[in-house]
């Protein structure tokens, strides 16, 4: 990744055409304070919403963005929208859209953050990947708005490493349910538990629709305490955001 001198914003490092920005924050620089501290995004964590506002404006001036990033009300499920046309209903784990200057976003601590763009830098779109999602098809239902999958681009932002994201039997079970193929994603550790590898799980299901196109930031949120938020590590805390958008 491509980070800028004070670490608050990194830039996706990949091919995408020119007009095309993406990148993720990090958690320095902001308002929010223990166990937030300090740049949280979101409202749904129990910090001082004021806070996040505060970060929030912080991060569209930053970026010089001309329009407020659409934000969604994720649930950890298979639902990808449109923001074409901003909807009354932003309860979904991605976005997408053709428009310039719409920015897609989601906020993450130790999920699995992706975006997307075609090749002719005019439609991208933004996924929230946990467990739950991933098994929903949240990735193949995003792959699904795009008309040809074999020339596009995708990004896989800042998560948790296999190291430090154990899994118990349920959420092995429901993995290997959805798809087979994902089985060299996981190693055991005991009868019961398994490290489990969602960096792996995300390009193989993405080879799996006929993307080959695969980039990403190769960072841990968990060792990064510095940089980036992670509830396995601290329990409650924030969120960054990862965001994409069309110039």
């Amino acid at each position: 990744m491509t980070e800028r001198k004070d670490n608050f914003w990194l830039e996706a490092d990949w091919p995408a055409p020119n007009n095309i920005k993406a990148g993720t924050s990090t958690r320095i620089s902001g308002y929010s304070r223990d166990p937030y501290n300090e740049s949280n995004l979101s409202f749904n964590v129990g910090d001082n919403p004021n806070d996040v506002e505060k970060n929030r404006a912080a991060l569209l001036d930053y970026l010089i963005l001309q329009d407020s990033p659409v934000w969604l009300e994720q649930k950890h499920g298979g639902k990808i929208l449109s923001i074409d046309k901003i909807p009354d209903d932003i309860k979904a784990d991605g976005s997408y859209t053709t428009r310039k200057n719409r920015v897609c976003v989601v906020t993450t601590a130790d999920c699995v953050p992706i975006l997307f763009c075609n090749k002719e830098g005019t439609k991208v779109a933004a996924t929230h990947a946990g467990w739950k999602g991933i098994c929903k098809g949240i990735i193949e239902n995003t792959v699904n708005i795009f008309e040809h999958p074999e020339s596009m681009l995708v990004w896989i932002g800042p998560h948790i490493s296999s190291k430090h994201y154990e899994i118990g039997e349920d959420v092995y079970s429901s993995f290997l349910d959805y798809s087979i193929t994902l089985e060299s994603s996981f190693k055991k550790i005991n009868k019961r538990k398994w490290s489990c590898c969602l960096n792996n799980i995300v390009k193989i299901l993405l080879r799996n629709t006929g993307i080959h196109k695969i980039y990403g930031s190769g960072l841990c949120v968990y060792e990064r305490d510095n940089l980036f938020f992670s509830h396995r590590r601290d329990g409650n805390t924030g969120r960054t955001a990862t965001m994409i958008w069309i110039t």
